[in-house]
């Protein structure tokens, strides 16, 4: 293997340390836990957790470009990438905090949530400003679809992992309390040691981006702001991603949440729930990256968009006791089989359009990027990048936080989902294919 290979191999091995925080913190198993066990209240839980995804939304949106500018300018990627695991680690293990009946714990755990949450994406803006120094020539979606995709089998095995050995055994493993729900806590503390476990070889033999850039992040990443008139593609583009990428961010994040809230679903449920998801978007993720390859990752982001708008739409149509708003249907009952009720049927049937491709969406997308961004420049506009898709983060949490307290109703956030992603479709049908100016060779790795 040479020194390219195992860049490769420690860029893929990033996206593995990662993927189970998005899982099994992020979406699946923590959050719903936060909002239905831990605050005691779906809606009021979900509110919580919309005001904590502006407030990390907002952090993100300012800090990412700053990072992905000082990237470019001082070349300093595993420095960036060090520094950032230091809060991801704690936070994540502090999460282990949440014990339920702790109420004056909730702005700790919040707390929490948001620095993890920050620190993460970061780490993923560094991350992804890589992309087109590690990728062989005309193979960045390609590689983009394959780390996403296996990213999804360490989702699986860490999902298998919380169900197998701590939910559903009547006696879990290393004596831990349901009663104390501590097989829905036990996942912050795992987070934080699987991601020490695979991060660090990218944090060791991260390539340095191109000898071109200047010493002067700020100023560089002003002068990169004010070319966004003189590129409009540039600017469609970053638009179109933001509106997108919030509307599936919005859609994966509540989803757990939503059936915790409509079905009362267990950790045992939401676990299996999130294993046919990520099983699902592991398959779709890395057909993505092949389709990617032959009909460009314009035309599979827009087709993978339009597949989970369909699906988001489906889930709102599913409630307690009805579906399509008019039908009624007999709700879950506790003592059923598992997913025995026709709305949780739905809402799995639904779900497996939004699992198949909202990975290919997000995984082309950065492959469109790199294709569209100035040789030698990606850091910062892989910041910009993480900006557009946390600017208006901020505001669909916190749209569907005010509007599920208000409505009491929690199928507000795939409304806001779905008008988010049909915006977002819109504008990046308006964008290029390809970059309209002649693209360098990539910058030797160092």
């Amino acid at each position: 293997m040479d020194q390219g290979d195992r860049r490769r191999a420690a860029w893929i091995s990033y996206e593995w340390a990662q993927q189970p925080y998005w899982a099994l913190i992020a979406t699946f198993i923590f959050t719903p836990y936060f909002a239905a066990g831990f605050v005691g209240d779906a809606a009021k839980g979900q509110s919580l957790l919309g005001y904590a995804g502006a407030i990390s939304g907002l952090a993100i949106a300012i800090l990412s470009p700053l990072v992905g500018a000082n990237v470019d300018a001082r070349r300093n990627p595993r420095a960036w990438l060090v520094g950032l695991a230091f809060p991801f680690v704690i936070a994540s293990a502090a999460l282990w905090l949440a014990v339920p009946g702790e109420t004056a714990r909730i702005p700790l755990i919040l707390g929490c949530l948001v620095v993890a949450g920050v620190a993460a994406e970061l780490g993923v803006t560094v991350m992804n400003a890589l992309l087109p120094v590690v990728a062989r020539p005309g193979q960045l979606g390609r590689l983009s679809g394959t780390a996403w995709a296996l990213a999804y089998v360490a989702a699986l095995l860490t999902l298998f992992i919380v169900l197998f050995c701590f939910s559903l055994p009547k006696v879990p493993m290393l004596g831990l309390s349901k009663a104390l729900h501590e097989p829905d806590r036990i996942v912050g503390p795992m987070v934080a040691l699987w991601f020490l476990a695979f991060a660090w070889p990218l944090m060791l033999i991260a390539p340095k981006p191109s000898e071109g850039a200047g010493e002067k992040p700020l100023a560089e990443l002003w002068a990169t702001l004010k070319s966004l008139p003189s590129r409009p593609h540039m600017a469609t583009f970053l638009i179109g991603r933001m509106l997108l990428g919030d509307g599936i961010s919005s859609i994966i994040a509540f989803g757990g949440v939503l059936a915790a809230g409509l079905f009362g679903w267990t950790t045992t449920q939401l676990g299996l729930y999130a294993i046919l998801l990520s099983i699902a978007a592991g398959i779709g993720t890395f057909i993505g990256g092949r389709v990617d390859q032959k009909i460009g990752s314009k035309a599979t982001v827009l087709v993978a968009s339009g597949v989970v708008l369909f699906g988001a739409v489906g889930i709102g149509l599913v409630g307690q006791d009805t579906i399509f708003f008019v039908i009624p249907v007999a709700p879950a009952q506790a003592d059923q089989a598992l997913f025995a009720s026709i709305p949780e049927r739905m809402y799995l049937f639904f779900s497996m359009f939004i699992g198949l491709t909202f990975g290919t969406a997000q995984s082309s997308l950065r492959a469109w990027m790199a294709e569209l961004a100035p040789p030698g420049e990606t850091g910062r506009w892989f910041g910009l990048y993480a900006l557009s898709g946390k600017a208006t983060a901020f505001l669909a949490p916190l749209v569907i936080a005010v509007g599920t307290k208000l409505a009491g109703d929690q199928r507000i956030s795939v409304v806001v989902s779905a008008v988010f992603m049909a915006l977002g479709a819109i504008v990046l049908a308006k964008a290029p294919r390809k970059a309209p100016y002649p693209q360098a060779a990539s910058a030797p790795l160092k």
